[in-house]
């Protein structure tokens, strides 16, 4: 197994593990795109040429003069493989980057209700922000 940032040579990996992950595919521009910008994230656990786990981060720039920060848009692991460490892996992966550049945070948005995702965090050294926070989401757009 090999975890990594993935890179534009990785661009029809990613369109099958989006059918694998998801119930439909993707395009081929559509994912250059993406791992074109250098502030897009993607790092991936990969076995046997292919992504059984990933984790999907956005640098945001931030204008108050403070180092960027990371958002963690999205983890996730194919079903046969969880509970065997990978997301910690990937995880701890995207963190040793952000430290690597400097970056001032890194955040994730879950549910306590997704005990899996609770423990991935806080088993990789993340902590709630308190109880009071709510995300609110726009439908219009």
């Amino acid at each position: 197994m090999e975890i990594r940032r993935l890179t534009l040579e990785d661009d029809k990996k990613i369109l099958t593990m989006v059918e694998e992950f998801r119930s439909y595919s993707s395009k081929l521009d559509s994912v250059r795109q993406m791992l074109e910008k250098g502030m897009n994230y993607m790092i991936a656990c990969i076995d046997n040429e292919k992504i059984i786990g990933f984790v999907l981060g956005y640098e945001l720039q931030r204008y108050d003069g403070k180092n960027n920060m990371m958002y963690i848009h999205e983890v996730e692991i194919l079903d046969e493989y969880r509970g065997k460490g990978i997301g910690k892996k990937i995880m701890n992966k995207l963190i040793d980057i952000c430290q690597s550049k400097n970056m001032s945070k890194v955040f994730v948005i879950t549910n306590k209700s997704n005990t899996r995702a609770v423990h991935l965090y806080e088993s990789t050294g993340g902590k709630a922000l308190d109880d009071d926070s709510i995300v609110y989401w726009y439908d219009r757009l």
